[in-house]
Parts: structure tokens; sequence; C-alpha cells
């Protein structure tokens, strides 16, 4: 059974340490990296029996009389913004740094939780730990410290799927009259799991480990790039704007406090 270790002032940096000292471990067990297998964009006829293509939880996009989603009639996203507040500049090296050292082997830090019961890919994002680990049925694959939402505006809790994905989208919102107007250009490997709730790259703050926006799950831009790249619906390379479906599905997201 897992532990729950509780905070202290050197929690973020702890993780880190962790981290990167079970990442060489890690590298004797792993298999080679793996990339979203394909399944194609065929018609629903041709769906998989079986496949439940309905969210688990909550309706986050409209659906038709068959209760099937129904993306055409998605209203513009984002509805809401990430947290625009610089607080330190990015650099590559971390960037380096964070996308070859988060890769645990020991989840004592994280929250007891009821593990799906899936041999398949699967997302979790734990808030308390402010992480995100990426699976294949109960083995951590690769893992990310991230931002989530803040107090004032939390990250969604509940069980989703990626149902939307964009290779790159301008995010915009709030209000000139309040101050709280903000504009960002090309934020890159954007994952939505409920309504405007998603995982996406970040280049305007280099505070991961703290809650720090709006809602979404901000990651390093190449961190958020391997997510999006292992995670389904698969990308064909070229489209900016593309669903899952029957034939290519989405990953189970779990988030969780």
């Amino acid at each position: 059974m897992w532990k729950r270790i509780a905070p202290d002032q050197g929690r973020v940096a702890f993780r880190l340490w962790l981290l990167a000292a079970l990442a060489l471990a890690l590298l004797v067990v792993l298999p080679n990296p793996v990339t979203a297998q394909a399944t194609g964009t065929d018609s629903a006829e041709e769906a998989e029996p079986g496949f439940d293509f309905k969210m688990i939880e909550g309706t986050p996009v409209p659906v038709d009389a068959n209760g099937d989603p129904r993306f055409d009639q998605m209203p513009p996203l984002p509805f809401n913004g990430p947290n625009v507040t610089p607080v330190a500049p990015a650099t590559e090296d971390d960037v380096d740094r964070r996308t070859t050292a988060f890769q645990p082997t020991n989840l004592a830090m994280l929250t007891e939780i009821e593990m799906p019961q899936t041999s398949g890919r699967w997302i979790r994002v734990d808030l308390s730990e402010q992480m995100v680990i990426a699976y294949e049925g109960a083995e951590p694959v690769r893992g990310f410290v991230v931002s989530t939402g803040m107090a004032g505006t939390p990250t969604v809790t509940g069980t989703f799927h990626i149902y939307l994905k964009a290779r790159t989208q301008t995010m915009t919102g709030g209000s000139p009259a309040l101050g709280t107007y903000y504009s960002l250009d090309n934020v890159e490997w954007v994952q939505y799991f409920y309504a405007d709730y998603g995982f996406h790259g970040t280049y305007w703050h280099n505070n991961f480990g703290h809650p720090m926006s709006h809602g979404c799950i901000n990651m390093t831009n190449a961190d958020a790039k391997w997510l999006f790249d292992w995670a389904g619906p698969e990308w064909d390379g070229e489209t900016i704007w593309f669903s899952a479906n029957r034939r290519n599905p989405g990953t189970l997201v779990i988030v969780h406090e």
C-alpha cells in the first residue's frame, strides 16, 4: 500500500531528487519508447465492438439523439485560459532536464487511489503532488511535475477521456475593463479531456510544482509534446484540430486530489 508523505519545505526539491535518482533504475526495466498505435479514423459503423465512447463522467460536449458526441457543435475554445503572470523564464536546459529525469518507479509520494482495471494507456493527475503520471496498465511509464489550477480556478476532478487535441492554439480571455484580458499565441500540444480543461505546453512561467493556472494542466513544451504523441487520439502529423472517435479513441484521464 502506498504511503502518503507529509508536505514540507523541501517538497518540490525532493520530488526532483527522487525522480532523477530513480530514472536510471527505470531505464533498466522499461522497453524502448513507444508512440500511440495507429487506430485510423474510420466511420462509426466500423468501430470495434464494446468500445464505450461516452465520457465516464459529465457531458463536456453536445450530444445527438443517440447520445453520441457532436464535436461540430462545440463553442470556440478555450472557455478559460491559463494564468499568465510571469514567474521565471524557462530555459532550454530546464526543458531538457524535465523530459529526461521525470520517470518514477516509486509511487510512495502519490495519493492512494483505486487503480483502473485496464491494461491500456491512461494518465493520472495528482493535484496534491502536482504530478502527472503516464501508465500502461499498472506500470508507470513516465512522470512529470506540472502546474494545475489555483485555489480560485481549480482543476476539475473525475474520470474522463481525451476528446479533442490541437497542435497549437491562441488562447484569449478575461476582460479588458477588469484588467484581466490575456492573449497567448502559439500555445502548443493542447489536449482537452473535459470542456476547456486540458494539458498544454507552457512558455510564460517556470514555476512547475505549484498551482499556477486557471484550471488547465501546465507542462513544459517538451513534456506536453511527449504526452501529446503518447496519448490518444493519435495525431496524423498535419491536422491542427482533431477529435477522438471510435477507431481512434482518447486516452483515459483520472484527476484526483
